[in-house]
């Protein structure tokens, strides 16, 4: 049997993000207030009446506390709809031997539309 020397992790990208869409990062030390700023701008600045809290994989969690953060802050603000999906993409590994295996990898997606009346 050959080790696993190398993983390459294939990373999701969304073919194109509209302009009423968040997507949750993993890397925001603050997440609860850099998206309400955010959601604050298209709700006020922009006059936006819907935007859309996307999260995927490990960041669904905070999509959900982010939503919720963000409709007890703004007033008129609320949760219209819930998506959840599930997508499968496919990572590879090279071993020792150089050869490529790969597997499939299965990611949780929320989006969730919130409404401001």
């Amino acid at each position: 049997m050959s080790n696993i020397i190398e993983m390459q992790k294939t990373k999701l990208y969304t073919p194109k993000c509209n302009f009423n869409e968040i997507f949750i990062s993993s890397k925001r030390n603050n997440p609860e207030k850099f998206y309400f700023k955010r959601a604050y701008k298209l709700f006020h600045d922009d006059n936006l009446k819907e935007i859309f809290i996307c999260g995927l994989g490990s960041c669904v969690n905070k999509a959900i506390k982010t939503a919720l953060f963000i409709t007890e802050s703004i007033s008129n603000t609320s949760v219209s709809s819930i998506e959840t999906n599930t997508i499968t993409h496919t990572d590879n590994f090279i071993t020792d031997s150089e050869s490529k295996q790969q597997t499939d990898r299965h990611s949780n997606l929320i989006r969730i539309k919130l409404l401001r009346k």
